[in-house]
């Protein structure tokens, strides 16, 4: 029993408030890097997931088309590939599908055209204020890293008749009523990848019947490098054959070191970049690497989405990886990656 005028203790005095606070302080200032780290490398696993799924579901597809990955093109391009629509994938009157809802259909997504994945219309800006609209049920072909979400595939498109008076409208049926569809429109969705038109595409207009690939070219001793569409033709006609192989798969030289699908998109949201495809192509670039196209087609691959800028790729052979990039050139873009991914589907010969 306690004596009389005892004093019963019950409360922190300030100081012991204050030293146990501090020390959560501390234990939080350390702990939170190694819990940041490990979201962001949770956030990359799934992305890479993601991208197998991708892989299993062009396995799938491919198995009811004759060995082929989805056509990924413009009109000039399907007359070429496809003129009579029977071996790639189509919607409503013949449109082109989009390559996330071709791979969503061999998921066992049922879209039936592309408008029941994405809305129609001819800039981010535009798709942005219709993305109540857009289905975010084919999660496979999107990133959690990603801050921006809305991209294009590019193609299917409607593209004005500039070359050579060519009807270029690859946009058809009613659309849902979503959207424009008058020129330079295209659908935009939920999106963190592109595609390597080199290894899925043909020859559009632009390329007017030319070799749209990078390509070298070994003759009388020498290597010899050839560029595609606006610079070509090349410098002898030995290096004529870089085409692009509409799919399939199976002709890709080395399709273990070529990325066929890849992280692909802005960054940020940035008022700055009103134009955007996710294409990821080699037809202009200075070489059939990775970093090549980040040089000459800057600003369509993002260098921040995970940690030290490493991007997710699912190769031709069908399996996934990351890269990172190992040397920065102009506008602190990569200059190359680690390993060395190509984006041509030929053989690099001098470069390698």
């Amino acid at each position: 029993m306690n004596g009389v005028g005892a004093k019963t203790r019950n409360a922190f005095t300030l100081i012991e408030l204050l030293v146990v606070v501090a020390i959560i302080a501390l234990l939080i200032s350390i702990l939170l890097p190694s819990l940041t780290a490990a979201r962001n490398q949770a956030k990359q696993v799934t992305c890479l997931a993601n991208m197998r799924s991708c892989s299993q579901a062009s396995v799938v597809f491919a198995t009811d088309r004759q060995g082929r990955f989805q056509l990924v093109s413009d009109e000039v391009g399907v007359a070429k590939a496809d003129a009579s629509r029977q071996r790639f994938a189509y919607g409503e009157g013949g449109e082109l599908l989009s390559w996330p809802v071709a791979l969503a259909n061999a998921a066992g997504i049922s879209y039936k055209n592309n408008w029941d994945w994405g809305v129609r219309a001819r800039t981010y800006e535009e798709a942005k204020q219709l993305q109540g609209e857009i289905k975010r049920d084919n999660g496979m072909v999107t990133c959690p890293s990603d801050r921006v979400e809305i991209a294009s595939p590019f193609y299917p498109r409607n593209k004005p008749n500039s070359f050579g008076g060519i009807n270029n409208n690859g946009l058809r049926g009613s659309g849902n009523g979503v959207g424009s569809s008058g020129s330079d429109a295209a659908y935009w969705g939920y999106l963190s990848y592109g595609i390597s038109e080199d290894v899925t595409g043909a020859e559009t207009a632009e390329s007017a019947g030319r070799p749209a690939c990078w390509r070298s070219t070994y003759r009388d001793g020498q290597w010899y490098e050839a560029r595609g569409e606006f610079s070509y033709p090349p410098a002898f006609p030995g290096a004529r054959d870089g085409w692009r192989l509409q799919g399939e798969l199976d002709k890709v030289y080395q399709p273990a070191a070529v990325g066929l699908i890849f992280e692909a998109g802005r960054d940020e949201d940035r008022a700055d970049i009103t134009g955007f495809a996710n294409l990821v192509l080699s037809a202009q670039a200075n070489g059939p690497y990775l970093g090549d196209f980040q040089q000459y087609h800057q600003a369509r691959m993002p260098i921040n989405r995970h940690p030290k800028g490493r991007i997710n790729i699912l190769y031709a052979d069908g399996h996934g990886d990351s890269a990172i990039p190992a040397q920065f050139g102009t506008a602190g873009l990569p200059l190359k990656y680690a390993p060395r991914v190509r984006v041509s589907p030929y053989s690099p010969g001098s470069r390698d």
